[in-house]
């Protein structure tokens, strides 16, 4: 009984330590967001998303939305629609990485409100990965999205392995 009592202390000390790591890797990450009691600039803006939903069959020019946000300063993100729109004029950089699933290809573009700017594709045959990026002037209000290349019929990408990300430079 009394080594494994000692075995479990030692396990508690080690998930301790692993705790006391991560609360202060949290807290260094919040200094560098500006959490600090200033902050951080309006001018700001950036954020990341990932899409949770394990397979999401899409159809011709349906958006795929990143339903769960990283970072998102400025708030200019929104989850429930997966449309960025620029909070004020100037050049975004936009990237998204993708993996299909199924043995269809699949097909994607970053569109600035209805105009392609980027594209991106996987190849068919097994869970097979993809990115696209862009760097764009935005005037405040325009609206970046994901969206299933027009007429490619339904195809699949894999959520949790699938992240939009954009910012402001």
């Amino acid at each position: 009984m009394r080594h494994f009592r000692t075995h479990n202390n030692h396990i508690l000390g080690k998930a301790k330590a692993a705790l006391l790591e991560a609360i202060d890797i949290l807290q260094n990450t919040n200094k560098l967001l500006g959490d600090t009691g200033s902050p951080i600039p309006s001018s700001k803006i950036a954020f990341h998303a990932r899409l949770t939903t394990p397979y999401v069959t899409l159809g011709s020019t349906q958006t795929v939305i990143f339903d769960h946000v990283i970072t998102n300063i400025g708030k200019a993100y929104n989850k429930h629609t997966g449309h960025f729109t620029a909070p004020l004029n100037g050049i975004y950089v936009f990237a998204c990485t993708f993996l299909k699933s199924g043995n269809k290809a699949l097909h994607l573009q970053i569109v600035q409100n209805s105009s392609e700017i980027s594209k991106g594709h996987a190849p068919s045959g097994g869970d097979i990965g993809g990115s696209m990026n862009a760097v764009i002037y935005l005037h405040k209000g325009d609206v970046v999205k994901v969206r299933h290349y027009p007429g490619r019929g339904s195809q699949t990408i894999h959520g949790k392995w699938s992240f939009f990300t954009g910012y402001h430079l």
